[in-house]
Formats: C-alpha cells, sequence, structure tokens
C-alpha cells in the first residue's frame, strides 16, 4: 500500500510537462508521488524531466513517477528518479532520488555552485588589478568630446563632385526603381477559365466461379455463389403421325359337321381358320353340340381374333378346325363374314416427343430467372443467360407409333446460375478506371457509372462477363499552379498553354490593365484567377 505520507498527484491527459511542474510547486509534502496517465508521453526526454527533479530538490521534495510508457521510465531512471508500474508498487517505506545535479540548500544558495572568478575575490593584489581596469576605462568627459568630434567631422560638407554622383546616383535608383514597378508592380490581370471534362471508359472482363475465395484484381476473378433450384413442369401436344388402323372385329357363321357316331360338343373358344392362313383366326362365341351318327351338322357363331379387314373371309373358305377336335368335326362357312374395318388414326411420332421435350424445357429456362431471383442477396446481381438446365427425369404417357391424339409429358428439371456481388465487381471495375485517367487528371463522382454487359459465357458454373466503367474526369486547377505556369507569357501562348493542360470547356478570358503591355504580368501575385464552375455545370 501506498504511505500515508506520500501525496499522490493525478495528471490529466491534456496536461504539459510545465503544467506538471506548476502543480509540484504548488504541494508541499516530502513526498510525492506523480501518476501519468496511459498514453502520456510529455515527460519522455531529460531535458523536461531535469526542470522538475532540480525543482523538487530546490524544494528538498522527493518524488516518484507511475507510468508504463517505456522512453519516460528510461529517461527517469538516467536521472536516478524512481519509476514505479503501478500505485499499489510505491511500497509503505518512503522513497528517494539519485540525483546526479549537486543538492541546492535553499538557506545557503551558494552551496554547490562553481568557485567564483578572481577578481571577484576579497585577495588584495586581485583587487587592485580589477582597480587598475576600471581606472583605464575613459571619464565621462573624455567620452563626450569623442562624440562631438565625430559630430563635426560627419557635419563637414562633401565635395561638389562627390554631391553630384550621389544625385546622379539616387536619381538612377529612382527611375530603375520606377520603371521595375512600372513593369513588375503596376501591371495586374484576371484570368477567368471554365473547367472541361473528359470521358474515359474502361471495359474490364470478369470470371465468377463459386471455387474462388477471394477478389483477384490481377487475374479479373470474382467469387461466385452457386445458385440451383428444381423446376417441375407438365406439358402436352397434338400428336403429327397418322397410321391405318384396324377397327372392329369381323363375325359370321360356320357348320360343323360331326364325322364319328356319337355326340361332339364344341366349346366356345374353338379356333377355326382359312386353309390358305390369309386371313385372321376365328373362335366360337358359344358352345354347340353336334349329334351323331356321321354326317350331322351344327352351326354355331365365330368372330375374327384380329381387328381390321383381315377378318373378312369369303364364303366356304374356313374349313379348319384347331386342336383334336379336327379329327371329329368337319367346318365350312356357307356365308363370309364380315364387319372388319380400318381407319387412318393419330399416332405418336418421335418428333413429337422431341418438339414438346424442347418445349418444356424453354419453359423452364424462362421460368429459372423468376425462381432464382428471390433467393438473390443484397448487391448481388445474376445473368439471365447464365442460368444453364439439367434434365433429371422425363415421363412420356405414349409410347412411339401409339395410336393418340395428344401426347403428355412430365419433366422435372434441375436449374443452375451464378450469383455475383455487384460491389466487387465495381471495385475492380473502378480500379480499372482509375487506371484509365490520365495522371494529373480526378474522376467527377456524379458521373461514374457501371454498366453490365447482359451477354455472358457459362463453362462448368463459371460466369464470364463485361463491365464497363466510365465517367468523366477533370484537371483540378490549382490557381497559384496556374498564376505561376503564365505569368510573364503573351495572351496567345498563355492560352494555348492553359487550354493544353487544364482541359477548358472553352478558351480562356484575360483582362489585362493597363492593356498596352500584351504580356501577363511577371509576379504571379498580380495575377487573378477566376474559375467559372457555374458556366463548366451549364456546359456553356
Amino acid at each position: 500500500m501506498v504511505n500515508h505520507l506520500s501525496e499522490i498527484l493525478h495528471i490529466e491527459p491534456d496536461a504539459t510537462a510545465e503544467a506538471v511542474r506548476r502543480r509540484l510547486a504548488r504541494v508541499d509534502g516530502a513526498q510525492v508521488a506523480v501518476v501519468l496517465p496511459n498514453g502520456w508521453g510529455e515527460l519522455n526526454s531529460i531535458p523536461r524531466l531535469r526542470l522538475i527533479q532540480r525543482q523538487a530538490v530546490a524544494r528538498n521534495q522527493q518524488i516518484a513517477l507511475v507510468t508504463h510508457d517505456l522512453s519516460t521510465r528510461q529517461a527517469a531512471q538516467q536521472l536516478g528518479i524512481p519509476v514505479y508500474a503501478s500505485e499499489s508498487g510505491l511500497g509503505s517505506r518512503s522513497w528517494r532520488m539519485t540525483p546526479a545535479l549537486p543538492a541546492v540548500d535553499p538557506r545557503r544558495p551558494a552551496a554547490g555552485l562553481p568557485t567564483p572568478p578572481a577578481w571577484r575575490t576579497s585577495d588584495g593584489q586581485a583587487a587592485g588589478k580589477a582597480r587598475d581596469v576600471i581606472a583605464a576605462w575613459p571619464s565621462l568627459y573624455r567620452s563626450r568630446q569623442r562624440r562631438i568630434r565625430a559630430a563635426e567631422a560627419w557635419r563637414r560638407p562633401s565635395p561638389l563632385w562627390l554631391q553630384l554622383a550621389g544625385y546622379a546616383l539616387v536619381a538612377v535608383f529612382l527611375l530603375a526603381v520606377l520603371a521595375a514597378f512600372a513593369v513588375y508592380v503596376l501591371p495586374a490581370a484576371t484570368v477567368t477559365v471554365v473547367p472541361g471534362q473528359r470521358q474515359v471508359e474502361a471495359p474490364v472482363t470478369l470470371t465468377a466461379s463459386p471455387s474462388v475465395e477471394a477478389v483477384d484484381e490481377q487475374a479479373r476473378l470474382l467469387p461466385g455463389r452457386l445458385m440451383e433450384t428444381y423446376i417441375e413442369l407438365t406439358g402436352s401436344i397434338a400428336t403429327s403421325g397418322s397410321e391405318q388402323t384396324a377397327q372392329g372385329k369381323a363375325v359370321g357363321q360356320v357348320v360343323f359337321t360331326n364325322q364319328t357316331n356319337r355326340t361332339v360338343r364344341i366349346p366356345a373358344g374353338t379356333i377355326v381358320s382359312t386353309s390358305t392362313g390369309d386371313r385372321s383366326d376365328f373362335r366360337t362365341t358359344t358352345a354347340t353340340e353336334v349329334p351323331g351318327p356321321v354326317g350331322t351338322q351344327a352351326s354355331a357363331s365365330i368372330e375374327a381374333m384380329e381387328e381390321g379387314v383381315q377378318g373378312n373371309a369369303r364364303a366356304n373358305t374356313i374349313t379348319t378346325v384347331s386342336g383334336g377336335l379336327r379329327t371329329q368335326v368337319g367346318v365350312t362357312n356357307p356365308n363370309g363374314t364380315g364387319g372388319g374395318q380400318s381407319a387412318l388414326v393419330r399416332v405418336v411420332k418421335q418428333i413429337d416427343k422431341d418438339i414438346l421435350l424442347e418445349q418444356l424445357n424453354a419453359q423452364a429456362k424462362s421460368e429459372a430467372f423468376a425462381r432464382l431471383q428471390p433467393e438473390l442477396r443484397p448487391n448481388e446481381w445474376l445473368s439471365e443467360s447464365s442460368i444453364q438446365a439439367f434434365i433429371v427425369a422425363q415421363f412420356f404417357d405414349h409410347f412411339n407409333d401409339e395410336p393418340a391424339d395428344e401426347l403428355n409429358l412430365t419433366l422435372r428439371v434441375l436449374v443452375q446460375g451464378v450469383a455475383v456481388d455487384q460491389e466487387m465487381a465495381r471495385a475492380v471495375a473502378m480500379a480499372a478506371l482509375q487506371e484509365a485517367v490520365p495522371e494529373r487528371g480526378k474522376l467527377v463522382a456524379d458521373s461514374i457509372q457501371f454498366l453490365v454487359d447482359p451477354n455472358t459465357t457459362v463453362a462448368d458454373r463459371t460466369v464470364r462477363f463485361t463491365i464497363v466503367g466510365r465517367g468523366n474526369y477533370v484537371i483540378p486547377i490549382d490557381n497559384r499552379e496556374l498564376r505561376s505556369a503564365v505569368a510573364g507569357l503573351p495572351l496567345e501562348e498563355a492560352a494555348a498553354l492553359l487550354q493544353e493542360r487544364w482541359l477548358l470547356q472553352q478558351p480562356p478570358e484575360f483582362y489585362v490593365d493597363p492593356d498596352w503591355f500584351g504580356t501577363l504580368p511577371r509576379f504571379g501575385s498580380r495575377i487573378q484567377v477566376r474559375v467559372a464552375f457555374d458556366q463548366a455545370a451549364r456546359g456553356e
């Protein structure tokens, strides 16, 4: 803990070294701890600390510093002033300085001072020499006489030729002064300039990829964010193919003849056919029994097994019974069969599938931008032409060449796009635009624009696009520089120089007083520059 006999003096952060010295002078304590604020370096030099140390020694004070500043601590250690890192480190015992300067006793001011010279001592010989020196000094009378003689010599008139020469020199000097005044001081001029602007443009081709982590201005690479979503669509299209298709089954009657002496049962579904095989097979639609003996007949209804005209058979052409009944009965058709037809119907073709698939895929691409747009983050940009669509699944409800008036398709598409941070792209474009500005030019902030070419190139989840930075630049007009550049020049030469170096919107205007000089004043201070910003803003 701190000694209770010590005084603690806290220093404000805005105090000076002199303020610290004055505050110490008002403290009567024998021990004073000066607490310096963090980062305060007013006492980091030996001369300043030595002044405070001298004052403390003269007042019989012991001081210590509490600071973290390394320079202040080193300076205090060199002068023998105790230094502590915190108030708690002061300790309960007193401290003492070990100054390199001699102690000064207020009751004996001469103590510790250098020995006086010999002529100031009480020694008789030295005192006599001092009296001799004082006696050799001129008296007041002699000094006054010397000044009178010097004044008389000064008042003595000069020779006439010297006076004329002096007058001539003065006249020449006055003429030179007047000439210099007329040439350098008298002329004044006002130069009115209207700043002009020039357009600059810098196209930059950038590549954005999700695999890039940071902006690379040299390689023109930007980080990109991969966006994706799934779209399910259904669509239909009228089929374009046509074919002849069988319609309706031919029907008729056949007569079975028993070739045995017992009753033969003919079940429904018995297959009969023509002997030539050029027609469809037929089957019985009802069960029939043919009683014995041999030669007994019975009739049954039949229908063609295939639709279309193939089931239309002429009379007496159906003569064959299939299966085990062919040895038991014979068959014939007294009349022909009829009812089988063919018609032209629409069928599915591969081109129908291709067209429908292309339509739905295009619809998915057109909807992809609207689907991805709500997922964009602030300041992100997504090029519609950079969106890619990948078919994940497709289902047609009919096969090729299958009769159908309409073909339906269910399509599932994965759409992907790469979002680009506009601020990053503009920062790279801004750097390129600044590089395109001439050395002395400055961009006009209100004129800067960034235009992104909507046509992009997409390859392997990488978007390559072009952003164009466009703006106007001016050459800043420094009045002092302009005056120095045109001082002493003829008006035509000065006008050409100003238009070349500062890209003025129109030729400068000069007002010279007096106008018979034909040149601008040689001193830049005699030239006033007026910059007409209002005319530049109006484009006049």
